[in-house]
């Protein structure tokens, strides 16, 4: 039995050892419409309060048809504009044709400057 206990150990302690090394960072988040920039239209910028960054802006559906469930994805970059975080947040209301509605999305922690894009929405086309 002792032996079988001494045979085990060094399989347990590679096999822990191999799941630690194989961790990755999380993947980054992507729009799920890759040409969302085709349909919207973003004015943002970023003012401190409170000790975190606030994001505030105007969204501006340009598609001649309504725009639903329309979620945001706000994200802090560093100096050298790599992504540092990452936040979704629903806009709130449906667009309209032509229409534009604001937003404000508190960040923490606060980075060098910020990137919003639209992550996902529904269409109001009939299909």
């Amino acid at each position: 039995m002792r032996l079988l206990a001494l045979a085990i150990v060094p399989v347990v302690l590679g096999f822990s050892a191999g799941c630690a090394q194989t961790a990755q960072p999380p993947a980054l988040l992507q729009p799920l419409a890759v040409d969302w920039a085709s349909y919207f239209a973003i004015d943002s910028q970023a003012t401190p309060q409170d000790g975190r960054a606030l994001v505030s802006g105007r969204v501006t559906n340009t598609t001649g048809w309504r725009a639903r469930r329309i979620q945001l994805l706000v994200e802090g970059l560093d100096a050298t504009d790599r992504v540092v975080s990452q936040r979704v947040v629903w806009l709130g209301v449906d667009l309209p044709a032509g229409d534009h509605a604001y937003f404000e999305v508190p960040v923490t922690p606060t980075s060098a400057t910020y990137r919003v894009q639209v992550f996902a929405f529904e269409t109001g086309r009939r299909k």
